[in-house]
């Protein structure tokens, strides 16, 4: 150590020392400055030559110019061959080193290069020593020559590794440790020299002598200091281009709705502000983590660049994101990146999510939906037929909804079916299904339920809890439920029977009166049938007009004499005969075709009634359906009109079920109607529950006493008595009075006795079809005639 030191500061010419040094600092930083080119697009041939020949100028002038600092104390020169030889090995083996780096550009590949241009430089110092001329002789000591060529290699190997380094600030330490590798390699070397003077020795002709020598290495430095001028001026415009790229960059990323990972190799280089709230951290916690910490299992090779894929997502508190992942590959800072686009998928899982319950559940209840019903159903029925399993199918539908619908609205009606389903739900058991299938329609799926003394407590638990009054907004809402019951497999082969055989069952419940429930009966299928094809033919028969209207006279009481006739319809059926009113007005006013079928009779009676005597009335009973129809007082109008009937010779009768169901409506269109000047009766009267309360509010024409007292009339002093009061009330209030129904003299004296007004029955006349009953309405005395 004490020789190295002695050798530099005592035989070297520290200023020259000083200048060798910087020439070989600009050197060493023009040398990866240039280099650096290569991982840009462009000319990078050109970038690796100007590297090359700037690194083997470097080396050669630093050498020699460290040369014409030593003073060997004796005459000296340099071989021109050797000299040149130096040179032109110095360029081969570190073009050798540089091709080493391109092939590979990893820090391994560096490593390697690093080595061939170590060797490169240890070549060159100690040729360009084969150079050196001195008068005397020259002599070694080979342990401090292999320690300037070790230490040589080992700098310029540590020079390339850092190169190639991910850290800033160790790639920025790889210009002077190359710069160590020069000096070391030529300052050791040269305390490794021995000279000895010999005058006999002559510096041989031809050697080129410390002022050609200094021209040639000023020259070399003048290349050295323009590489780097340039290198610095390619340092700088690259920088600042990096640096707009990498905002650039940023922006773009940052804007993005996406999270972005921009990684080097598996290493995180950049995220964007998306990711950093889809993770929760900055982005300064992110940068340099690998990219297993934020995607686990997955490594940038893994990650598909044509399509995306699921993958998890770990943010800041070590939660799981399911995210989907799309892979890119890109150029930054002159090296291949890769782009991830990470797309946080809680949000569309979420969505789909709700779209599948909305799919398949009912949005008001929260209940499983029809759609979601019929799959399990559908399900049920194919486990029963793989493992002879059985289950119960029950259809609910509530009594007395419509009336809180059409009085307290439709949002009351939603809470109550709100309420409802929350019961059902407390009512079932874990393996049972409740749904609603619309409306206020419910169903139940009770698998393994096939036993009666199970499936009967159960019905009756839901009867029971429906049937409890709801307390919603200060209302007491009283409601209840009529349940229809199927059992798998013996009441239906298929889901669908299943479902019809629980439908007649429930249709069967309502018949009963409602707020019960009934096991389906084969018998229901057979009665359905059978309505089913009357509800076809009583369509065709309006079709086709096979309806007639017979007509029963009716009495005036004081006088004997015809003073008007019911209009009774008769169904005249091909097949059956003659079908019942009973049997088939009902069924017409179920399936709305009373609408249709009441307007022909009001035409048909009107236009009839015309060919009578000019003081006789013509009654026509009207369905509580009709009164539905706000443009019923409209069409009796239009019907006068079209007939010419005067308004006063038309009687319509309605029963107390026409008020029952709406009493405002229906007392709104009776005003409308007794405003035409058509007379307005109450059939039936006797036989509801709030007679005396109609007859208060609405100016009656006329009540008709209901034939079931007049019958038992005079014997059975009930009868008797509500005959008396009725026709008392009647006369008390400017009301005439009907008695119906009347057979025998007996009966016909006394309710005439007791101021019945007007008289009807068999007594007088029997129903007759409309060809006859002209003839008998001119009958001028039917009460002496019978008599």
């Amino acid at each position: 150590m004490t020789d190295f030191l002695a050798c530099l500061t005592q035989q070297h010419d520290l200023r020259l020392v000083a200048v060798a040094a910087v020439i070989c600092a600009l050197g060493s930083y023009s040398t990866f400055a240039l280099g650096r080119q290569w991982f840009r697009p462009g000319k990078r041939i050109l970038w690796v030559m100007g590297a090359v020949l700037t690194t083997s100028s470097a080396i050669w002038a630093t050498h020699f110019i460290a040369m014409l600092a030593f003073d060997p104390g004796m005459a000296f020169g340099f071989d021109l061959l050797a000299t040149a030889a130096s040179f032109l090995l110095a360029v081969l083996l570190v073009s050798l080193g540089a091709l080493v780096v391109v092939a590979a550009p990893s820090r391994l590949g560096g490593i390697a290069g690093g080595l061939i241009i170590g060797i490169a430089i240890a070549a060159m110092h100690y040729t360009g020593m084969a150079a050196y001329r001195v008068q005397g002789t020259v002599s070694w000591e080979p342990v401090r020559v292999t320690v300037s060529i070790l230490s040589g290699i080992a700098f310029t190997m540590l020079a390339m590794a850092l190169a190639f380094s991910r850290s800033r600030l160790q790639r920025d330490l790889a210009p002077p440790a190359l710069s160590l590798a020069v000096c070391s390699t030529h300052f050791i070397g040269m305390s490794a020299i021995r000279l000895t003077y010999d005058p006999a020795v002559a510096i041989p002709e031809g050697a080129l002598d410390a002022t050609v020598v200094a021209v040639l290495t000023a020259n070399a430095a003048l290349l050295i200091v323009g590489a780097a001028l340039a290198a610095l001026r390619l340092q700088m415009l690259n920088r600042r281009r990096l640096a707009a790229e990498h905002q650039r960059l940023r922006d773009l990323s940052d804007i993005a709705v996406e999270g972005l990972l921009i990684c080097d190799r598996d290493t995180v280089a950049g995220v964007n502000r998306s990711l950093e709230r889809v993770l929760g951290q900055s982005r300064e916690t992110v940068l340099g983590r690998p990219i297993d910490q934020l995607l686990p299992g997955l490594s940038v090779s893994l990650i598909p660049s044509s399509h995306e894929i699921d993958a998890t997502l770990r943010d800041g508190v070590a939660a799981e994101i399911p995210v989907r992942v799309i892979a890119q590959s890109i150029t930054i800072d002159a090296k291949v990146h890769t782009v991830i686009a990470v797309r946080d998928q809680r949000e569309r899982l979420r969505a789909e999510a709700a779209m599948h319950h909305l799919a398949h559940h009912d949005a008001l209840t929260g209940l499983a939906n029809r759609l979601s019903f019929t799959t399990a159903l559908a399900e049920c029925h194919a486990a029963r037929r793989k493992e002879a399993g059985a289950f119960a199918l029950l259809l609910l539908d509530l009594d007395r909804f419509k009336a809180v619908n059409d009085t307290l609205g439709h949002g009351m009606g939603d809470e109550l079916l709100r309420r409802v389903a929350g019961r059902l739900r407390r009512a079932i058991g874990e393996d049972d299904l409740v749904a609603r299938l619309g409306g206020d329609e419910f169903a139940i799926l009770r698998p393994g339920a096939t036993d009666l003394g199970a499936i009967q407590p159960f019905a009756e638990r839901v009867i029971d809890l429906l049937g409890r009054p709801f307390i919603i907004d200060g209302h007491i809402l009283d409601i209840g439920a009529s349940i229809g019951v199927a059992l798998a497999p013996q009441d239906g082969a298929s889901p669908e029977q299943l479902m019809r055989n629980a439908d007649l069952a429930l249709y069967g419940a309502k018949e009963d009166g409602r707020g019960r429930y009934r096991m389906f009966e084969s018998e229901m299928n057979a009665r359905m049938q059978a309505r089913r094809s009357l509800e076809l033919d009583l369509r065709r028969a309006i079709a086709r007009q096979e309806f007639d209207l017979y007509y029963q006279p009716q009495v005036d009481a004081r006088s004997g004499r015809y003073d008007g006739a019911e209009a009774l319809l008769r169904w005249h059926h091909p097949e059956r005969g003659l079908v019942s009113p009973g049997e088939f007005v009902p069924l017409a006013e179920e399936t709305g075709l009373i609408i249709a079928l009441g307007e022909w009779v009001l035409r048909t009676a009107c236009a009839e009634a015309l060919h009578w005597p000019g003081h006789l009335t013509v009654a026509v009973n009207l369905s509580p359906v009709q009164f539905r129809d706000a443009r019923l007082a409209s069409m009796i109008r239009s019907i006068l009109d079209e007939t010419g009937l005067p308004a006063a010779r038309l009687e319509v009768e309605i029963t107390e079920g026409t008020l029952l169901q709406d009493e405002q409506r229906a007392l709104a269109i009776l005003q409308e109607i007794r405003s035409l000047g058509v007379r307005v009766s109450m059939d039936d009267f006797g036989t509801g529950y709030s007679s005396l309360s109609y007859l208060r509010r609405f100016p009656f024409d006329k009540i008709k006493i209901d034939q079931s007292f007049v019958r038992q009339t005079p014997q059975d002093k009930e009868s008797a008595a509500i005959v008396r009061a009725i026709a008392m009330l009647g006369a008390s209030l400017g009301i005439k009075t009907t008695a119906e129904g009347v057979e025998t003299d007996q009966q016909s004296r006394f309710v005439a006795a007791e101021g019945c007004d007007q008289l009807q029955g068999y007594l007088f006349s029997r129903p007759v079809p409309p060809d006859r009953i002209a003839a008998v309405l001119r009958d001028p005395a039917p009460l002496a005639a019978t008599a």
